[in-house]
């Protein structure tokens, strides 16, 4: 049920492919591109669909099977919910350990800040391992549109 705050919402089930969540990562751009939020929000909210997508398909399995992926997103005034739901290994973002950033700028490889990046963009994370079913709740704030805040790394 969908409160009176609830501006719109959509689910995406996807399999665990990197082409298939690149086309979901842009349905998910393209839906949110006329519902009046900040461009931060959007830009947020489609940040952590790649992230946390991505790293479901690129670490969840050790089978090279198929699974299905959901992300389902309600945007309201206030802020966007975006849930995910995956059958891959438990894996509790919200516990997590932070990187060392200054040793990952330093080492000038590639990756390693993405979940980190996700965490410092989200106002409220939880996390439940229901039966064989992962499911990970981001709560990103809604901005006003000229609020232009840098999301700080250290």
């Amino acid at each position: 049920m969908t409160s009176s705050k609830t501006l719109a919402e959509k689910t995406w089930r996807f399999p665990n492919r990197m082409p298939a969540l690149a086309d979901v990562a842009k349905e998910v751009f393209d839906w949110m591109a006329d519902l009046p939020l900040s461009s931060r929000a959007k830009y947020s909210t489609g940040l952590a669909v790649e992230e946390i997508a991505s790293n479901a398909i690129k670490y969840g399995y050790d089978d090279d099977q198929e699974h299905q992926i959901t992300v389902h997103i309600v945007a309201n005034r206030d802020f966007l919910e975006i849930s995910f739901e995956d059958d891959g290994h438990p894996f509790d973002l919200t516990k997590h350990p932070s990187p060392n950033i200054e040793r990952i700028v330093e080492s000038r490889r590639t990756g390693g800040l993405g979940i980190e990046l996700v965490r410092r963009i989200c106002e409220k994370m939880t996390y439940a391992r229901e039966g064989r079913i992962n499911r990970l709740v981001l709560h990103i704030r809604c901005f006003e549109p000229h609020d232009t805040q840098l999301i700080s790394m250290l």
